[in-house]
């Protein structure tokens, strides 16, 4: 085999490299944090309101995990109140996996989620309410087992 062959054989091998890193690439999922990501934006200060009013109650609002499932519990200065809001469970690595529903609370200031709604991994825990008019936000981490 002469030195020309062997050019093209390797032109032909890079092709091949590069059509099947493009076909890869192609087929990677990739989600974004949030779909409106410029609306979520323009809302922001509301966020850091409701960051500088929670840092105001007697304590954050605590997620733990039972056996019925994911227990939120708000601080005791807000139970009787008229709390609106929704609880959003991020998934970092699958938007298929997010959870989020409205916050609708028991006499004592909890709510608990069925754990089958679930898959075990991290998840980023967005809790944002109103109350009085004012905006309160609280994010943290979780991990479901």
């Amino acid at each position: 085999m002469n030195w020309g062959h062997k050019i093209i054989i390797v032109f032909v091998v890079f092709a091949v490299g590069i059509l099947t890193l493009v076909t890869k690439s192609m087929r990677t999922k990739i989600d974004m944090v949030t779909k409106d990501y410029y609306a979520e934006e323009l809302k922001y200060q509301q966020v850091l309101d409701g960051k500088k009013n929670a840092g105001t109650l007697s304590s954050p609002v605590l997620i733990s995990q039972q056996s019925e499932g994911i227990a939120v519990t708000f601080p005791q200065e807000l139970h009787g109140t008229g709390i609106t809001g929704k609880i959003k469970f991020y998934r970092p690595s699958d938007a298929g996996m997010d959870v989020e529903m409205p916050l609708q609370l028991s006499s004592d200031g909890m709510l608990v989620i069925n754990r089958q709604l679930f898959h075990k991994g991290n998840y980023l825990v967005k809790v944002q309410w109103e109350n009085g008019g004012k905006p309160f936000y609280q994010e943290e981490s979780f991990h479901i087992n």
